[in-house]
């Protein structure tokens, strides 16, 4: 088995510090003025003791860890873990997984921008759209906001909908496929196409909406990572290793899939959109206030979280947005912290049945309780008279 790991540490901090301060002084950077300000800064912390708290809960953890984490602070890893399946290749930075539900926190991104554009209301109703193109139709009191907000309650042709809108959070991949459909028929164009135009037209690399079997596209420009589901010993027709069984998942991403659960990308392409998003790049203001504005309560093991746009939303000491993703084979965690200019990204092509929770989340909970303290700590360090 294979294990790569990179950590900055203090020798290598000490250089970069001097080097940037250098450039501070010598050069302008003038896409500084467009980011809010970190108001504590991760790598004039104790950088070591996180990397270590990192490093001994992944190697302690109840299941391996398959897949690659990235710690990005003011637009520099500050710490990489990768580690692969032995006899296949390794992951890294650059290769691609299935993001599954963290695709919505894109998906919800290129809604707002088409109604930047024009092209759709969050008012507007989700059958005014329907008509216009002699779709079937939903409930009439289904919005565009509701479906981005998992406050629709919507359900499937000939049956009752779920609640009234707007009235319950229930999470719905059904819902974005309804606001796919309602982009490919404002801009007659389809989803995936829509998808990639807007990630290409905002400068992000590394993410990717593509349709047709995984296995096909192991063979194109890009690093495809294979999937596996892990299970108990005993489970039949499974390759053993050290933990239990796992078995290879091929997917094929179709229409349905795409815009919930469906969309590639790679640690640094997802840490890109995460910064570029947060950092008022993607939409303007007021779009973006919308988004990462809580709507309604969830229930969830981490408590107190609100769902907005496509994103999570956390403001208990500190204002984090937030999002995971699970399919078999694959699971992922993204979590933003704007204000410190912090951003971790979790990508696995590992999973396990979701009838043991501490196996499939464990892990992900842990490395965010150590990231938050962290950031919590150093910050009431910084506002110390």
């Amino acid at each position: 088995m294979i294990q790569y790991i990179y950590r900055a540490n203090s020798f290598i901090g000490a250089l970069l510090f001097i080097t940037l301060l250098m450039m501070m002084v010598t050069s302008h950077i003038s896409a500084a003025s467009e980011r809010p300000q970190a108001s504590t800064d991760i790598k004039n912390s104790d950088l070591t003791s996180l990397a270590e708290a990192f490093d001994n809960s992944i190697l302690a953890n109840e299941r391996p860890f398959y897949g690659v984490m990235l710690l990005v602070q003011d637009g520099e890893v500050v710490y990489q873990y990768k580690h692969g399946f032995e006899g296949m290749e390794q992951p890294d930075s650059d290769s691609y997984f299935l993001l599954a539900s963290q695709s919505k926190m894109i998906t919800a991104a290129v809604v707002l921008d088409a109604v930047d554009k024009g092209k759709i209301s969050l008012e507007q109703t989700l059958n005014h759209y329907l008509k216009s193109a002699s779709a079937p139709l939903y409930d009439p009191n289904i919005t565009i906001k509701q479906l981005l907000s998992h406050t629709s309650g919507i359900a499937p042709i000939g049956k009752d909908n779920r609640f009234m809108p707007g009235s319950q959070f229930q999470y719905s991949n059904f819902g974005y496929e309804m606001l796919a459909k309602v982009l490919e028929i404002q801009y007659q164009r389809p989803f995936n196409a829509i998808v990639n135009q807007f990630l290409l037209d905002k400068g992000i690399n590394g993410i990717l909406a593509q349709m047709g079997p995984t296995k096909a596209k192991a063979a194109s420009l890009y690093k495809d990572i294979q999937g596996l589901e892990m299970r108990p010993h005993g489970s039949s027709g499974a390759v053993g290793n050290q933990m239990g069984n796992y078995e290879m998942v091929d997917y094929e991403i179709t229409a349905d899939l795409l815009p919930g659960g469906g969309l590639l990308g790679s640690t640094k392409g997802l840490a890109q959109y995460l910064r570029a998003l947060h950092g008022g790049l993607l939409l303007p203001k007021a779009l973006y206030h919308a988004m990462v504005t809580p709507v309604i309560k969830r229930n969830h093991r981490w408590s107190e979280l609100y769902y907005g746009y496509g994103v999570q939303i956390n403001q208990q000491q500190l204002v984090e947005y937030s999002h995971s993703g699970y399919l078999p084979g694959f699971q992922s965690l993204s979590l933003s912290y704007p204000q410190n200019d912090t951003y971790f990204v979790l990508l696995e092509n590992s999973s396990w049945p979701l009838d043991d929770m501490d196996k499939v989340f464990g892990l992900q909970d842990k490395l965010r309780g150590i990231l938050r303290q962290h950031l919590i700590l150093a910050q009431l360090a910084e506002n110390k008279p």
